[in-house]
């Protein structure tokens, strides 16, 4: 229901469609838990769970030549902003980068395993306390699967504005 509130009939890609909802003061008007939403919209395994029970269609399949992308990145400073996902090497030197300009050691990797790049990722910005390192990657498209699953989300959309 969010999803017709904010963007009706049209594709749609997943950061997207949860920034237009965060933004959105209509959304409380059509369902109970806004904050639940986004968090499902933290990833893409709620929408491709529609796909497969056929309420969605996904119109274009992202995820084509991901990157890893330093946020904090300075030309000035810093010797690698990206690394391909699946380069072993020049995705450690990016991180050993990071480690170095926060002055933290090896270490605070503990026992992660180091060909793991969403584990590595996840240990560099918990040891930095945020977010510094992110997967960047062309999102899916997706798209109500025809007219009539779409005419039944936007009818209970209106009913549950109508009851507010």
């Amino acid at each position: 229901m969010a999803i017709a509130a904010v963007n009706g009939h049209s594709d749609f890609e997943r950061p997207e469609l949860r920034d237009e909802i965060k933004a959105s003061s209509r959304v409380e008007e059509v369902v109970d838990d806004k904050a639940r939403v986004l968090k499902s919209l933290n990833s893409t395994s709620l929408l491709n769970r529609l796909v497969e029970v056929g309420f969605l269609n996904k119109t274009f399949q992202g995820g084509s030549s991901p990157i890893v992308l330093f946020l904090e990145y300075d030309e000035d400073r810093d010797d690698h902003e990206v690394a391909p996902f699946g380069d072993l090497s020049r995705f450690h030197d990016l991180v050993f980068q990071i480690l170095d300009l926060y002055g933290l050691s090896e270490a605070v990797l503990g026992d992660v395993d180091m060909t793991d790049f969403n584990a590595v990722i996840r240990a560099v910005n918990q040891a930095v306390g945020k977010t510094v390192l992110v997967i960047v990657s062309e999102p899916s498209t997706y798209r109500f699967a025809d007219d009539s699953a779409y005419e039944t989300v936007a009818e209970k959309v209106e009913e549950a504005r109508e009851d507010k």
